[in-house]
């Protein structure tokens, strides 16, 4: 096995899709990349939902063949029984032609490091960043130094720029104290896999697992009734199981669980009581050891760059993944951030207004997908001029299918603030509304 080298022109922290794909767009442009990855993968990643955006940063970096030929279910769109009434979208309806996706993320994020690998990447995994100092040289390049652990061992790799894709680990931004709970997101996430579970199609009518393929599932999103409007579930049928998840504030979820009650056991009894949800898993059964659970995940960063320095995906800020943005948000940073390194390398002396560009494309792009998630009950939260700036540049197909997302739930208020202007003109097919949900 090779050793990691002593320099490098960019390092990677991470190797998850915003890792990998900044590592990526750089390594083909012809820059030297050293991508360090803390755990080995494929790792566990919650099962999830993507939405068909996610293509044209894959068909950057060149590893679309490789998710096309894998055979993920292919989504059929978004049912969401929210507070009793229920809707539903295709992407279908929106003028997209390539697929939404249902993905073992693990699988997933695997394609895209391998694909990494294959593009001159140097990836190193099982090798654990603890941090890194920036200098700036008497020329006015920007310098870096980053330092690692791995096998008990410690070194330092010096490069012009070092990319923090480090996900929940946060690693740059809680070295410079940008980090922060987001005080509007308290929850507490909780998940697992579920084998024989039936699935909804975009009628809203249920179906065996053994038509999966014949009929393709959606994501379903349930509001959970006493969880003052932030609560809620979901659902993804994947090939061999479907993913399931609570998302409930933490008082919601101590008040409910019994004393000395297992995580394992109160997710499977509250599962089974959401009504829709609780039908849908009526047969199936719980996979033993899949329940995991995450606290106050959602963060966001006083800056996303500095001299020598960026951050992308979860590292630079996660909000409610309630309408599945995520992995997508993660591939434009990742993407953003590799044009401003490339840029900031070529124009050294402009490396300040680099760094501004990207922090109000990328900060933008989070405000909006944090204005979209907030529950109804803090809908009256000042939507920024960032978030409207960037909505402004998107094209009239994704703002509408954003419209009719955000009417899903109570929390469509944001939404009207952020492009300030009339709802627009959608057809029935568009806005589907259902009378019944057939289980």
């Amino acid at each position: 096995m090779a050793s990691i080298p002593e320099a490098a022109d960019v390092v990677v922290v991470g190797g998850g899709p915003a890792g990998s794909t900044a590592a990526t767009i750089l390594a083909m442009d012809g820059l030297d990349v050293v991508l360090l990855e803390k755990d080995r993968h494929p790792r566990p990643v919650v099962g999830e939902s993507l939405i068909p955006d996610f293509w044209k940063f894959t068909d950057a970096t060149g590893a679309s063949d490789a998710i096309m030929n894998e055979g993920f279910v292919h989504k059929g769109g978004a049912v969401v029984s929210w507070n009793g009434q229920n809707r539903a979208h295709t992407f279908d309806d929106f003028g997209y032609e390539r697929p939404a996706l249902h993905v073992e993320r693990e699988i997933f994020d695997d394609l895209l490091l391998t694909n990494a690998k294959e593009k001159s990447v140097s990836v190193f995994e099982e090798a654990n960043v603890t941090g890194a100092e920036f200098s700036v040289d008497g020329s006015g390049r920007e310098w870096s130094k980053v330092s690692y652990r791995t096998d008990g061992e410690v070194g330092e790799i010096t490069c012009r720029y070092v990319i923090d894709a480090s996900g929940q680990s946060a690693v740059l931004g809680r070295q410079t104290g940008n980090r922060s709970l987001d005080e509007d997101f308290r929850y507490l996430g909780i998940w697992g896999y579920w084998e024989g579970s039936r699935f909804f199609s975009i009628d809203g009518v249920a179906h065996d697992g053994h038509e999966l393929g014949a009929v393709r599932p959606v994501t379903f999103l349930n509001s959970i009734d006493e969880a003052d409007d932030s609560g809620w579930s979901w659902h993804i049928k994947l090939r061999e199981s479907s993913s399931v998840g609570l998302v409930l504030p933490p008082k919601v979820a101590a008040a409910g669980r019994n004393p000395g009650e297992s995580w394992a056991d109160y997710f499977e009894r509250r599962c089974r009581a959401v009504p829709v949800l609780g039908d849908l898993l009526a047969e199936s059964t719980l996979i033993e050891g899949s329940v995991s659970t995450i606290r106050d995940y959602s963060h966001k960063s006083s800056a996303v760059a500095g001299p020598g320095w960026f951050m992308a995906g979860d590292a630079a800020g996660f909000v409610d993944p309630i309408f599945s943005v995520g992995v997508v948000l993660a591939l434009y940073g990742g993407s953003v951030a590799a044009w401003a390194v490339k840029r900031a390398l070529a124009n050294p002396g402009s490396a300040d207004h680099i760094r501004n560009l990207f922090e109000s494309q990328l900060q933008g792009r989070i405000e909006v997908a944090r204005s979209l998630a907030l529950p109804g009950y803090q809908s009256g939260r000042e939507v920024s001029q960032r978030a409207k700036d960037v909505i402004s540049l998107e094209r009239s197909g994704v703002k509408n299918t954003m419209y009719v997302v955000s009417e899903f739930t109570t929390r469509s208020d944001n939404w009207r603030r952020i492009v300030d202007s009339e709802a627009p003109d959608l057809t029935s097919d568009q806005m589907r509304i259902i009378d019944r949900l057939v289980y």
